[in-house]
């Protein structure tokens, strides 16, 4: 059975549902804005990479949007697939980057979150192409079922109104609030998003860093916000702004602050501490290994800033100021690019970007 045609005719959801329900196999392609593709084995979906495909792998945009890896172990994997025919998800088993259940879990998540992008899609072609056994070449197959990922997406879909409603942007920071979560009930995920959270880091750093789909770290702040364990707090830049009028919202964030000030004060000392150490710009003459280091960090921070507005917006950021904007990019780094004399410029093609 072959299938194609136009997605606002033939919707994803609607296509799924025939391809499950018919225990068909094959790839499911989709052509529009972003391109993506589904693989079937007897109505199940086992990946949502295709390896025949020049284009970015999505699982390594998926990895790099939300911070998996640091610079040097993905010059290592690049160094790995460069000098092997190993597959990615081969490297970071291989390289004890993950293990089978971070491998399937980060699978997954990206799975879902390209089902809820395609679910978004109105415009664009569809093409089925069925195989009369299990699709060849897919590497590290998954069995997912694929009315739990559509019943999924449309939950988010739903609700994300509501995050979008409940987080002002994305330079929000949050603060201990009146309950406290017992640390064993966290799990890996919620630890590592609680850790971020108490620490002062806003949303949008936080979903960059999350190492799971910005749904997943929203939706999780929002439910401990929501019941007490933390409490949103503006960012200065934003506070500075209201305080142009007749200063309230700055008072009372100072006198809320304040009920907690044995807190405050210490988190106040480690981050001024941190951000004097990460963000005190260097001069632009400095030829010291100090300077070097600095401005690999400098570049990194950028490189994986773009990266996640590239996951989001399916194009690269047209200026730094606009990863600023979005909250995936600190103000301190964008003034430290200038003091350096850096330019950032996308390329005419829109592959690429430069940045020097």
């Amino acid at each position: 059975m072959a299938l194609e045609g136009q997605l606002s005719d033939f919707n994803l959801a609607e296509i799924l549902q025939l391809l499950a329900s018919q225990q068909k196999s094959g790839f499911l392609n989709l052509e529009g804005k972003r391109e993506m593709v589904f693989v079937f084995d007897k109505g199940l979906l086992i990946s949502t990479r295709d390896r025949r495909s020049r284009s970015e792998d999505p699982f390594e945009s998926y990895l790099k949007a939300y911070g998996f890896f640091t610079g040097e172990e993905w010059d290592h994997i690049e160094y790995v697939k460069a000098n092997s025919s190993l597959d990615l998800t081969e490297i970071l088993i291989s390289e004890g980057l993950m293990n089978e259940n971070e491998l399937n879990r980060s699978l997954q998540g990206l799975a879902q979150e390209m089902t809820q992008m395609g679910m978004r899609m109105r415009h664009g072609r569809y093409n089925f192409n069925p195989t009369q056994d299990t699709p060849p070449g897919v590497k590290w197959k998954l069995r997912l079922d694929v009315q739990g990922l559509l019943m999924e997406s449309a939950r988010r879909m739903d609700e994300e109104t509501q995050l979008r409603d409940f987080f002002s942007g994305p330079n929000v920071t949050f603060a201990q609030g009146s309950k406290v979560f017992p640390p064993e009930n966290l799990g890996e995920t919620g630890t590592r998003i609680m850790e971020m959270a108490l620490a002062g880091l806003p949303l949008g750093r936080i979903i960059r860093q999350g190492r799971s789909e910005s749904f997943v770290v929203r939706d999780l702040l929002k439910k401990w916000c929501s019941d007490g364990v933390l409490k949103v707090m503006e960012t200065e830049a934003e506070d500075e702004t209201e305080g142009r009028g007749d200063g309230k919202d700055r008072r009372n964030w100072t006198k809320n602050s304040l009920r907690s000030a044995p807190l405050t004060m210490l988190v106040v000392l480690l981050l001024a501490g941190m951000g004097w150490m990460r963000w005190t710009a260097l001069p632009p003459g400095d030829t010291t290994l100090g300077h070097d280091l600095r401005t690999r960090q400098i570049r990194d921070e950028v490189v994986e800033a773009a990266r996640l507005y590239r996951f989001a917006h399916d194009s690269w950021p047209a200026t730094l100021q606009t990863m600023v904007d979005e909250g995936e990019l600190p103000p301190t780094v964008l003034g430290t690019i200038q003091a350096l004399g850096w330019s950032y410029q996308v390329e005419s093609s829109g592959r690429s970007f430069t940045l020097g």
